[in-house]
C-alpha cells in the first residue's frame, strides 16, 4: 500500500498536508503515552508541559481536519485514489484511539493513591512498556519517512502475545497482589496491548497491499538446505 500512499502524497497539497497534519497527530498521542505511562509507574514526567486531556482534545480535532481534507481531494479527484484516501482515514483513526487509550491510562493514575508497582510481575511488565515505547519510535520513523523495511520489524503478534500472558498469570495466579492493585494492572497491560494493536495496524499499512491491510503478513518459514 505504501505505493499508493506515495502517490497520492506526490500529486496532492491537500494530501502532503494530511500527512504532515498525522505526524503531529502521532508525537502527540507519543508524548500523551510517557506522560501517562510515568504518572502511573511514579515515574518523572518526560513532557512537564503536555497536558494529556488538552492534548487528546488536539488528536481529535486534528482527526477531523484530516478527514476532511482527503473528502475534499477524493471529491475533486479520481476513483484510482480512494484506496489511498480510506488507508490514511484508518490511520488517523489508529492515531486517534491510541490518544484515547492513554487518557485511559491516566484515570487509572488517578484512582490510585501510590505509584503502579507489581511484585513479581514487574520486570517482565517493565519490559512490555519498554517494547511499546520501542514500536512507538519505529512506526513514527516508518510513517513520517514512508519507510516499508522499518515497519515491516514490528508487524509481528509477539508484542501483544507477551500482554496476554501477563494478564493470564494475573488471572490464574496468587500473586500476593492487593485486589484494587490487581485490577489496575490488569487494566493496564490490556491498555497497552491495545495501544500497541493500534501501532501494529499502522505498520502493516505501510507494508501490506490494500485487500490485506490490518492483517499480518504469511510469514513463510525458512527451509534448511539439509531437508
Amino acid at each position: 500500500m505504501l505505493k499508493e500512499i506515495l502517490r497520492l502524497f506526490k500529486k496532492s497539497d491537500l494530501f502532503m498536508e494530511a500527512h504532515q497534519d498525522a505526524s503531529r497527530m502521532l508525537k502527540r498521542a507519543n508524548q500523551m503515552f510517557n506522560n501517562a505511562c510515568a504518572r502511573l509507574r511514579g515515574r518523572q514526567i518526560p513532557h512537564p508541559d503536555v497536558n494529556i486531556f488538552d492534548e487528546e482534545k488536539k488528536v481529535d480535532k486534528t482527526e477531523r481536519t484530516i478527514r476532511k481534507k482527503v473528502l475534499t481531494h477524493l471529491s475533486l479527484s479520481s476513483t484510482a485514489d480512494t484506496p489511498g484516501g480510506i488507508i490514511l482515514i484508518g490511520i488517523v483513526i489508529d492515531f486517534e484511539r491510541i490518544g484515547d487509550y492513554t487518557t485511559n491510562i491516566v484515570e487509572l493514575a488517578q484512582a490510585i493513591s501510590k505509584k503502579l508497582e507489581v511484585g513479581e510481575l514487574e520486570e517482565d511488565l517493565q519490559n512490555i512498556e519498554k517494547e511499546v515505547a520501542n514500536v512507538f519510535d519505529i512506526v513514527t520513523y516508518s510513517f513520517n519517512n514512508y519507510d516499508r523495511d522499518s515497519a515491516k520489524t514490528v508487524v509481528s503478534k509477539k508484542l501483544t502475545r507477551h500482554c496476554d500472558i501477563l494478564l493470564n498469570r494475573l488471572m490464574k495466579e496468587d500473586l500476593g497482589l492487593l485486589p484494587q492493585t490487581a485490577v489496575i494492572s490488569a487494566l493496564y497491560i490490556r491498555y497497552l496491548k491495545r495501544i500497541a494493536s493500534h501501532l501494529i495496524n499502522v505498520a502493516t499499512t505501510l507494508v501490506q497491499p490494500f485487500d490485506k491491510v490490518r492483517f499480518m503478513p504469511n510469514m513463510k518459514p525458512k527451509i534448511s538446505s539439509k531437508e
